[in-house]
């Protein structure tokens, strides 16, 4: 043979009395542990940020990048989406919009409700939202107040324009004038055949 398979009881390990690796004996004993949260009334895993109640909902969106959409047509596309969950024009009109932060708005529905977005063009996530200002309870987000977007007060990233390094810039003078002085250059000389003709 090839392999040889060594028994568990000669490297101290029975089979028959070793308990299970402590994860997978929790997980098959739990009765309550489900990889998947489940949408009936069952008590769920604990909530880890404050506002997360699955009824608070970010959708973000992804809109195409060639031709990419104005920020006019993007914050139209929001209410005209939400409103297809929702039924109501008007309704959908009450939530917050973003188009810096992220691009995607946020709305109350509930967890049946919130599966309605799925599928939907532009769609990228539906996410349990959470508070970004916890003290005022504020979910955070640019407001969509009378048709128009007021920017939200809290700081957004800004990514920062990479620098090159000196290698890289370096190598490429080097590539766009030549090599440097005194290096080899390969002599293009001409064959017998071609100098006699």
């Amino acid at each position: 043979p090839f392999f040889q398979l060594t028994p568990p009881s000669t490297l101290g390990l029975n089979s028959l009395t070793a308990p299970p690796p402590r994860t997978i004996k929790a997980a098959v004993l739990d009765s309550d542990y489900s990889p998947k949260r489940s949408s009936s009334n069952e008590p769920r895993e604990t909530i880890m940020l404050p506002g997360c109640d699955y009824n608070h909902w970010l959708i973000v969106m992804e809109f195409p990048k060639d031709p990419a959409p104005t920020r006019e047509q993007m914050i139209d596309t929001y209410p005209n989406t939400l409103a297809t969950v929702l039924g109501s024009m008007e309704e959908a009109k009450k939530y917050a919009f973003s188009t810096t932060t992220y691009t995607g708005f946020q709305c109350t529905v509930s967890e049946k409700s919130s599966e309605k977005f799925k599928g939907l063009p532009v769609v990228l996530w539906v996410l349990p939202d959470s508070y970004i200002d916890v003290k005022n309870k504020d979910y955070g987000g640019d407001k969509y107040i009378n048709g128009e977007i007021t920017p939200c007060k809290y700081p957004t990233y800004q990514p920062k324009p990479r620098k090159e390094s000196k290698s890289v810039s370096k190598r490429y003078e080097r590539r766009k004038n030549g090599p440097p002085a005194g290096q080899y250059r390969p002599k293009q000389a001409a064959s017998p055949s071609e100098s006699s003709s």
